[in-house]
């Protein structure tokens, strides 16, 4: 999704007998209405209060899926977009280039704008405020960037985007240069830009140089922050950024409008927990489930798969961990030396380092098992690149690799390059491995392990921070289509300043043609191959270092229903319930 993928699951040491499809996993609710759930996080929580800048894993579990609503959402056990604030899929016209969307009539925002209702100048608001500086947005560029009036829009020199008409309250048209297939197909209006905002509700916010919107959000869904219903302000009671976050019912939502459940009437997330206190509280404990979890020790896990494996959900994440290199950073701009850097990396001891093969299996490119485009991509084995063959690495290779960029003994004799890695176990393991097998080439670093929240947001998605390597990355799927798993961090158009997910910079004039073209495709299977052909050009310029597909691991209380989504792999707490 869409979403970096930086805390995917917990790090199970997993038996063989266990199944991928996991163990008490359910995919809708049979549990009872009411009662409460909290959810113990050790990283952070959210990443933001704002949905214009919602995109990583935790913002889609804790917020999106709870407190707000879109055009279209993903029920529970759905891997397609369903209607949710629309009345009934997108209607195409124009070759393609015209799509008309009906929106529910009557549906109310919460306290303090219960008078309010949701009109089609919301969504159209919506969608232009996630092109402007001060939401930071990380996928509008990738998807919505054909939509007529963009550009204008983004340099300043229109209003409003021209291509998104309004003509009643109850219609929104969308008006393209070119088609779209992830936004005809509504993929791409699944996702939190599609969350209605009012515009006089949040223009003044937007207007700062990082909007606050979010602490002054309108809420649709079947929750809101705790305190918000008087002034419409989110405040200390309702959430304390890495400690608390409360949510409870929303006294405007109409269950006969909405496929979720809502069972909890309060969901409480605590953050700031220890790995192995939290755990254990989780999985022998009442009322608890799994948040934006790392690996908890060993004997938590052995004791885990022994005593409580009907607690446990493990499947795979369709997401993929990888080093980003990047390419505007000298020695990185050369492709011999990424390709020698893909060489040296033991994928293996990457893996151990986030609890062995279980975990999922090494990855040999980018496009993540159970996608559209991963057969077509060589599957497991992948192209069959010599750099990418040996998941131990391979120094020798590696060295003559570095000979074929000028270095003539193989090795690196140039200044110190700035790394940036997680400092929460296990990812800081993670980048201490990484550290450790980059300098048998020779490299010099500056390395800096950084608390969770800043990896993205100051370092490794800003590119003035100028950050060489980031060994602890990933990315998610935005939706089942593998436009979501290569554009966002490929396409050299989504380069942006702030926000940016294009971790490598890559702008390859050859791979940015190839995907433009991807775009437009409309026919699965077209653009199925053309994916995959992508994935092969951005796996030879090694643009990034790619090493694990991950699985994702939730766990619960025993007397917590847990539902999975399979959007984003992790629990819908709109469908969980207690038994």
């Amino acid at each position: 999704m869409r979403k970096l993928v930086t805390a995917i699951g917990l790090a199970l040491l997993l038996a063989a007998a266990l199944v991928a499809s996991g163990c008490g996993s359910k995919s809708s609710s049979s549990g009872k209405k009411g009662g409460e759930v909290t959810l113990l996080e050790v990283e952070g929580g959210i990443d933001s209060l704002d949905p214009g800048y919602w995109y990583y894993q935790t913002d889609y579990e804790d917020l999106w899926q709870t407190t707000q609503r879109a055009l279209y959402g993903w029920p529970a056990p759905a891997k397609e977009p369903t209607p949710d604030l629309a009345t009934g899929m997108p209607v195409v016209a124009n070759a393609g280039k015209r799509i008309t969307i009906k929106i529910k009539s009557g549906i109310k925002y919460a306290p303090p704008h219960q008078t309010r209702v949701v009109k089609s100048a919301d969504f159209k608001y919506a969608l232009e405020r996630c092109f402007l500086p001060s939401v930071g947005n990380g996928y509008a560029q990738v998807y919505y960037s054909n939509i007529a009036g963009v550009k204008p829009f983004q340099a300043g020199k229109a209003k409003e985007v021209t291509g998104i008409k309004t003509p009643d309250d109850s219609t929104l048209v969308i008006n393209t240069t070119q088609p779209v297939g992830v936004l005809t197909t509504a993929n791409a209006l699944a996702l939190p830009c599609t969350t209605p905002v009012p515009k006089e509700i949040a223009a003044k916010y937007d207007k700062q140089k990082t909007s606050t919107y979010g602490e002054h959000q309108a809420f649709t869904g079947p929750y809101m922050i705790a305190g918000t219903e008087k002034t419409g302000a989110v405040t200390k009671t309702g959430y304390a950024p890495g400690k608390i976050l409360v949510l409870v019912r929303n006294p405007s939502w109409v269950k006969g409008t909405d496929f979720r459940q809502a069972n909890f009437n309060k969901i409480t997330f605590k953050g700031g927990n220890d790995e192995t206190v939290s755990a254990r509280q989780v999985l022998t404990g009442q009322g608890l489930m799994s948040g934006d979890y790392a690996a908890p020790p060993t004997p938590i896990l052995k004791q885990a798969l022994s005593s409580f494996k009907e607690q446990l959900d493990i499947a795979p994440s369709q997401g993929i961990r990888f080093v980003a290199l990047n390419t505007t950073i000298k020695p990185l701009d050369n492709v011999n030396v990424r390709r020698a850097i893909n060489a040296v990396v033991d994928r293996e001891t990457l893996r151990i380092t986030r609890g062995g093969e279980t975990l999922g299996p090494i990855a040999t490119h980018l496009i993540p098992p159970e996608m559209p485009g991963f057969e077509e991509a060589g599957g497991q084995q992948g192209f069959g690149f010599d750099f990418m063959s040996n998941p131990r690495g391979d120094l020798n290779l590696a060295k003559s690799y570095m000979k074929k960029a000028g270095y003539k003994d193989g090795l690196y004799h140039g200044p110190p390059l700035l790394v940036i890695s997680d400092n929460k176990n296990p990812a800081s393991k993670t980048g201490q491995a990484f550290q450790s097998q980059i300098t048998k080439l020779g490299f010099k670093l500056n390395f800096r392990q950084v608390q969770h929240a800043d990896v993205i947001s100051k370092f490794c998605g800003t590119p003035k921070a100028q950050v060489a390597m980031c060994p602890t990355l990933g990315w998610g799927k935005d939706f089942f289509d593998s436009q979501s798993s290569l554009d966002p961090i490929l396409n050299g158009k989504n380069i942006v300043q702030v926000g940016n997910a294009n971790y490598s910079q890559a702008n390859d004039p050859q791979l940015n043609a190839m995907m433009d073209k991807a775009e437009a495709l409309t026919d699965p299977t077209a653009r199925a191959k053309a994916w995959a052909a992508a994935d092969r050009r951005a796996t030879e310029q090694a643009f990034y270092v790619p090493w694990l597909w991950d699985n994702q691991v939730n766990f619960a209380s025993k007397n917590v229903n847990g539902v999975k989504n399979e959007f984003n792999s992790s629990w819908d707490l709109t469908y969980s319930s207690l038994k």
